[in-house]
């Protein structure tokens, strides 16, 4: 699936089209109108103290040196002002590209292998994110000097069409070289995106596994391995900065190699009297300005190429799809999906267990999640609960984890800590469920973080229950007990994944993976 550079500059912009179009139209037509305006002034300074006719029709030469020292403050203060609200919308598409980042996320389907990382996740919300707003604002700073240069080129043209044709060379040298090393601005800016996710992913698993990483080797060998990733994401890091900046350099060279040659070639013409004093200094003037075009043209078009490697990295849609069927009536249930060039057929009714077991352990996972996902899209109105195999908890109390936004309701609480064999872990903490769980449920057992995500999906009343490895964290007395007390919920399909005996003699009907 590929996504246009458009589709995420749309998504970028969202509601703040109108303000982003309002400043770069200010910006432009500041920039264009007062530069062009100073160029003719200082060419009609110049044909006065000659005797010649000045070009605007302003007579007198103290009025144009006035116009001519007033436009810099000018356009000093606008983009005084310019700047504020670049800022300002600067942090608005930050925000919206984001915001998109995370509904596309929230979006993913479960039960796929293609879905990235959180360290190449992370990746994206820090540096595809960011590329995509630089390209944005790259039109602010670059379509004025854009602007610009065109309208210098008609003056010019009109003063000389020969100049104006060599004013261009710059230019169309700079779209061919970009054209030619196209496919190495992309391979670079990939190379160094991909660098990047991978040491973001490397130094994600090791703070996630921090006290696995201490048991496992030493600090100076994990630094070692840390500084070998960084040197790879420094050398593709500086590939890519290095072309970019030798073409910037190669576009601002050339361009003042052709300034100097046309300023050789009108000094015959001056002596000559086809080229006058104002004509000289103005187009030394405007040339200071066309000289920035080249560049202007190169750095979109390199900044076009560098984004649709963005583009393309925040495509989060898997590649791998799946379908199936539901039916829920009454107390009956049935479900078809399709998982490893096989179909799985699910059938149960209220108060059953429905026992995934055999395979792995991720495919089983793969296939309750994948089952999960089509009963949420195809049950609408039949609220389904997923419980994965590790339930993330966040910092706050037992309470607020197993509430989890949904009243308070002392009579169900009670019931779902008994079920769940909870009760007597929270008397033996001093706060009982006020206590806090800690970052990511650090401040529990792993049996109780998990015991707390069941808590909470039956909270939530759910008819439809998925569990992915009911016991496998508890020991066998708190797994014995749990399993009789799942069995008590007649109002309820409860579908497991899990290789846990005591649920194979308990479960109304076995799927083998």
């Amino acid at each position: 699936m590929k996504r246009s550079t458009g589709v995420i500059c749309q998504k970028a912009l969202g509601s703040e089209r109108g303000f982003y179009f309002s400043i770069l139209l200010v910006e432009t037509a500041v920039y264009t109108c007062s530069f062009v305006f100073s160029g003719l002034a200082k060419k009609d300074i110049f044909n006065l103290l000659e005797g010649k006719e000045p070009a605007l029709g302003i007579g007198s030469l103290k009025i144009l040196i006035l116009l001519n020292v007033s436009v810099p403050l000018l356009i000093n203060c606008v983009k005084q002002l310019n700047s504020g609200l670049t800022a300002m919308i600067e942090t608005r598409l930050k925000r919206n590209i984001k915001t998109f980042l995370m509904e596309e996320i929230f979006e993913q389907k479960m039960g796929v292998r293609t879905i990235k990382s959180n360290g190449e996740l992370l990746s994206l919300f820090r540096n595809e994110s960011e590329d995509c707003v630089a390209y944005l604002l790259e039109y602010y700073y670059q379509i004025p000097k854009i602007v610009l240069s065109i309208t210098i080129l008609i003056v010019i043209f009109w003063v000389n069409p020969i100049f104006a044709g060599i004013s261009l060379i710059p230019a169309a040298g700079m779209v061919v070289l970009t054209k030619y090393l196209g496919e190495h601005i992309v391979v670079n800016r990939r190379m160094a995106r991909k660098a990047t996710g991978r040491l973001t992913e490397f130094v994600e698993n090791i703070f996630r596994n921090i006290e696995i990483f201490k048991l496992m080797t030493d600090g100076e060998l994990l630094g070692k391995v840390f500084q070998k990733k960084c040197r790879e994401r420094a050398d593709c890091e500086i590939r890519d900065r290095v072309l970019d900046k030798c073409m910037s350099v190669i576009s601002e060279n050339s361009a003042g190699l052709v300034m100097g040659s046309i300023l050789l070639i009108a000094i015959p013409l001056y002596r000559k009297g086809l080229f006058s004093v104002g004509e000289f200094v103005m187009f030394e003037y405007y040339y200071f300005f066309l000289e920035s075009l080249p560049d202007a043209v190169g750095t979109l078009i390199r900044r076009y190429k560098q984004v649709g490697v963005s583009s393309r990295r925040m495509v989060l849609k898997e590649n791998e799809t799946y379908s199936g069927k539901v039916f829920y009536k009454g107390h009956e249930w049935f479900a078809e999906v399709g998982f490893e060039n096989r179909d799985y057929r699910f059938k149960g009714r209220r108060g059953e267990i429905i026992l995934l077991k055999g395979g792995t352990e991720n495919e089983r996972s793969m296939l309750i999640q994948r089952l999960f996902e089509i009963c949420c899209a195809g049950l609408a109105e039949v609220k389904c609960v997923y419980v994965p195999q590790q339930p993330v908890l966040f910092r706050g109390t037992i309470q607020e984890n197993i509430c989890f936004g949904e009243s308070w309701c002392e009579e169900k609480m009670e019931k779902v800590l008994e079920l769940t064999v909870l009760t007597e872990d929270i008397k033996q903490f001093p706060e009982g469920i006020h206590k806090d769980a800690g970052k990511q449920g650090g401040a529990v057992s792993g049996g109780q973080r998990k015991r707390i995500g069941i808590a909470r999906a039956l909270y939530f009343d759910a008819e439809i229950l998925f569990i992915d490895g009911l016991a496998e964290s508890v020991d066998k007395r708190t797994e014995k007990l749990l399993a009789s007390n799942i069995v008590k919920l007649t109002d309820k399909i409860i579908v497991v994944a899990s290789e846990s005996e005591l649920l194979q003699e308990r479960a109304a009907r076995i799927v083998k993976v």
